[in-house]
């Protein structure tokens, strides 16, 4: 994670995001109400896409939904909330045939999804795009079926920027710009990203003013190795922060088998 020539995997981001949900879920002065997710939702989103078609009634065939609902409840990760406790969602985008890390950030009362991109230009932007509009796509699905903007208090039909939107409609996509970009040839597109995010966490908005990579590698090393290094003297454990599961409903029918063991 010290090192500028290494690029950052999903093990560095996921820790790096955890932390920034740590600190969201206790920091109760905070007024940018947000929480994370960790590396793995992506895949997930593209299991979905992968097996079923958007408008097809058997999406939650197989449990694909299901795992989706998880994250959205506050089911699936330590030091999680659940999402109508908050107004953003930072989720890390792996662009793997770019090899290229993005932040996405869903702004629930804004009805947007807006994306902070490290690198900019007409080709790389378009495989961006086709990674955004997978997460436009079946978010909206998984938000009614929570049953997430009656908990979040959001009126749909009265909401201004609801109302003129079927439910299921895609959410809208913002591409951030005038944002620090990495130099030319360099892996720190990980690195960016999680100092996006870090800066959100102080506001709505990421400064323009060029980031120092060296600086931040080393950074963000000395804090992680601080942190453990506590951890270790206290010996100190995390737990499992996230709120117990409710039992998983399974519906019988007169054709389904039930063997007594």
């Amino acid at each position: 994670m010290g090192t500028p020539e290494q690029s950052w995997s999903d093990e560095h981001i996921d820790v790096c995001f955890y932390y920034l949900r740590k600190k969201s879920k206790y920091d109760s002065n905070t007024l940018y109400k947000y929480s994370t997710v960790d590396c793995n939702f992506m895949s997930i989103i593209n299991s979905v896409l992968a097996v079923y078609r958007i408008d097809d009634e058997s999406l939650n065939a197989g449990g694909k939904e299901y795992h989706l609902n998880e994250y959205i409840n506050g089911f699936r990760m330590h030091a999680t909330v659940p999402w109508h406790m908050i107004d953003h969602i930072f989720i890390p985008i792996n662009v793997k045939a770019k090899h290229h890390w993005v932040l996405m950030v869903i702004s629930f009362n804004d009805r947007c999804i807006y994306v902070y991109d490290s690198l900019s230009s007409a080709s790389h932007d378009a495989g961006v795009l086709a990674e955004v509009e997978k997460l436009a796509e079946v978010i909206p699905i998984c938000l009614v079926s929570c049953k997430f903007y009656e908990k979040k208090g959001i009126d749909i039909a009265t909401h201004p920027n609801y109302k003129s939107y079927d439910k299921m409609d895609l959410f809208d996509v913002y591409v951030v710009e005038d944002l620090p970009q990495q130099p030319s040839g360099s892996l720190d597109c990980g690195l960016y990203m999680v100092t996006y995010a870090e800066c959100l966490t102080f506001g709505d908005i990421v400064s323009p003013v060029d980031f120092d990579p060296d600086l931040i590698h080393t950074r963000y090393a000395s804090m992680l190795w601080d942190y453990d290094l506590k951890k270790e003297e206290e010996n100190a454990q995390s737990d499992d922060e996230a709120p117990m599961r409710p039992p998983r409903e399974i519906s019988l029918t007169e054709d389904t088998e039930v063997h007594e063991i």
